[in-house]
């Protein structure tokens, strides 16, 4: 018997099949979505050293934030602070000008992070924060 013939016999394209195919449809209209979502979710803030930790112990008396950072995290080429990594100590001496942190000794961040929230508020990497997620994305 002949594909046709079976179709003649059970009467073709009925109602059953005219609800099978947007069933069959309707998760390829979301899928996009959920790839496009991971751009959103998955996203790694820009972040650095939580320095509170060196507060706690009195390090930084009357300092300002600005200076605070330049004593207790080495600077990127640009001028921002590293995002992994942080002085073993405080360096209170680049508070002049004229001093320079290269070759000062440097330790991975040893109280968690502080993230940039001004683009995006909550992400999976500051929800769950973890030292492979942010140790993985270091620049």
């Amino acid at each position: 018997m002949k594909f046709e013939a079976i179709l003649d016999e059970i009467n073709g394209f009925g109602p059953f099949q005219i609800i099978l195919i947007p069933l069959r449809c309707s998760p390829w209209l979301v899928l996009p979505l959920h790839f496009l979502l991971s751009n959103f979710i998955a996203v790694v803030p820009l972040h650095r050293c939580d320095i509170s930790s060196l507060d706690d112990r009195g390090f930084f008396g009357n300092l300002t934030r600005e200076q605070r950072l330049t004593v207790s995290i080495p600077a990127r080429e640009d001028g921002e602070p590293k995002s992994c990594e942080m002085f073993a100590e405080p360096q209170f001496q680049l508070l002049s000008n004229s001093s320079s942190s290269s070759g000062l000794p440097t330790v991975q961040c040893q109280s968690g992070w502080i993230h940039d929230n001004s683009s995006f508020t909550s992400t999976v990497a500051t929800e769950v924060p973890s030292a492979a997620v942010f140790n993985s994305v270091c620049y």
